[in-house]
């Protein structure tokens, strides 16, 4: 009679862990799309060198996802009481455990990498490929959008723009973008004043926003990482006790 409380603890265990890795699946899929799509406007400002770092966050859709369909594995198999099952789900859940350590690792390895690729990218794009207010191509359009909402000017400040294309078209030091009131007839791309434009580059504002949804999604991925461990240590345990 104990044997079979052990069993049925066990069982409910697995039952109630997967339950919870699932939903850390599903959440962590909704936040990697939700990321995906708000990076829309990064693609704009930095052009199409970055939409291959914006791909990254399929990487936690598909993890999100095969962490689903594990949950439910997981479930089947403490339902069943199978053990061929258990050990193919100990098995793979340990593969992807094992793969996210490496992920982790990789992440803060390169994070200098990572600070100095937005950076340069960032610099490149608007030197090269900026034209201006109201300029109708879609960098340009991604980095007016940029500048007004987030109040900056160009990626380091408003030096930025000194020998880029903008400057060589126009013969104007700033763009109306970088203005506080881009309507002002003293935002005229000459005069440089605290008053009248933004000082304050984009730079650090990028970078806030890739750590905030990165730290977003790195708390996800702790919690559902404890899940898996919990959940392996059950599975491996079940599996023991089902001999």
């Amino acid at each position: 009679m104990a044997l079979d409380d052990v069993y049925k603890a066990l069982r409910s265990a697995m039952i109630c862990f997967n339950a919870a890795v699932m939903a850390a699946g599903i959440t962590l899929v909704g936040l990697a799309v939700w990321v995906k799509v708000g990076s829309t406007s990064f693609v704009r400002v930095m052009g199409s060198s970055f939409i291959y770092f914006a791909h990254t966050w399929d990487f936690g859709i598909a993890a999100g996802c095969l962490i689903i369909v594990l949950g439910l594995l997981g479930c089947w198999s403490a339902y069943k009481e199978n053990r061929c099952l258990l050990m193919m789900y100990f098995a793979t859940m340990l593969l992807i455990f094992v793969a996210e350590i490496s992920v982790v690792i990789a992440v803060l390895a390169f994070t200098p990498f990572i600070r100095s690729f937005v950076q340069d990218k960032a610099l490149q794009t608007l030197k090269k490929k900026y034209g201006g207010y109201k300029y109708d191509n879609i960098v340009s359009y991604g980095w007016n959008s940029y500048m007004l909402r987030q109040n900056c000017c160009g990626v380091h400040n408003y030096t930025d723009f000194k020998g880029s294309a903008f400057q060589k078209h126009t013969n104007l030091t700033y763009p109306r973008s970088c203005c506080k009131d881009p309507k002002s007839f003293d935002c005229n791309g000459t005069d440089i004043n605290s008053t009248i434009i933004h000082m304050e580059g984009c730079f650090p504002k990028m970078m806030t926003f890739i750590w905030r949804k990165t730290s977003m999604m790195g708390g996800i991925a702790i919690m559902t990482t404890l899940l898996e461990v919990a959940a392996m240590v059950v599975s491996l345990t079940l599996y023991v006790k089902l001999e």
